[in-house]
């Protein structure tokens, strides 16, 4: 029997049992499995339990990251891997974290993987998606900031630090993010009813100067900085989207900042 790493998956789901079926497999590596089913009406419990994973059901919630803050007192082990349904990890991968997590220093709080997005199953060239990046992959409980909020990740707490496994070809974290238009649309719908409040939480500001001044530079940034004319069509849809994203979040916090009530030392204009 191959050695597990003294980790604790958490996976949260809501109705993606289909999902689960990819993903879960490739998690064997861990001494345990969570899943967190958020108010799922599909198959999520049975082909959780399929796999060998223990089940926490959860109430629904619009993001993850809040029913995760609630249910990580439930892990066995300190550090934790963090995944969603629609990711899978390498072999190569499981294999170098089953090693270094074990040798990992006492002021590591966080461990962050090579990191690959997928459009309808083709892995993005361009766009500030495209490429190999990182992501935040493990956190030790004590050791690091877990957040509720759409996308300010997890922060190793004072006195820690970021350990970082590098890209070697055949080791990043596959996310299948998008298999198609509609439900990557509807996907950033709901993070942009968040947006405004999450910021305003974290201090952001804004403007309508500001506003005005985001949509060219995010589509340039993503379609000619980031290369998204690589990917054709695709690239330059989604860095139309990533436009579109990037000043609707920032229009959410100018709402909120304006808000009777909203306490802020400043507001961007």
């Amino acid at each position: 029997m191959e050695p597990h790493a003294p980790v604790t998956a958490v996976v949260s789901s809501h109705n993606e049992a289909r999902l689960l079926e990819r993903c879960l497999p490739t998690l064997a590596f861990c001494d345990e499995v969570l899943v967190i089913d958020i108010a799922s009406e599909d198959d999520t419990t049975s082909v959780a339990e399929a796999h060998g994973a223990r089940v926490l059901r959860h109430e629904w919630v619009p993001i993850a990251e809040r029913a995760r803050m609630e249910l990580v007192g439930e892990a066995s082990h300190d550090w934790l891997l963090f995944m969603d349904p629609d990711e899978a990890m390498p072999g190569a991968l499981a294999r170098q974290l089953t090693d270094l997590v074990p040798r990992l220093a006492a002021d590591v709080g966080v461990v962050d993987c090579p990191w690959q997005f997928y459009f309808r199953d083709r892995p993005l060239r361009g766009t500030i998606w495209g490429g190999v990046s990182r992501k935040r992959t493990l956190a030790r409980r004590g050791g690091a900031e877990l957040r509720p909020t759409v996308h300010s990740g997890t922060k190793p707490l004072p006195g820690y630090r970021v350990e970082v496994v590098d890209y070697s070809g055949d080791n990043a974290i596959a996310h299948y993010w998008a298999p198609g238009w509609r439900l990557l649309i509807e996907k950033h719908r709901r993070y942009l009813r968040l947006e405004g409040q999450d910021r305003l939480a974290q201090g952001f500001v804004t403007g309508v100067k500001d506003i005005l001044r985001t949509p060219a530079p995010a589509f340039y940034e993503s379609f000619v900085g980031r290369r998204g004319y690589r990917d054709g069509l695709v690239g330059a849809g989604l860095s139309l989207l990533w436009a579109s994203y990037a000043t609707g979040a920032k229009i959410a916090l100018y709402r909120e900042l304006h808000r009777p009530g909203a306490t802020v030392g400043e507001r961007g204009d």
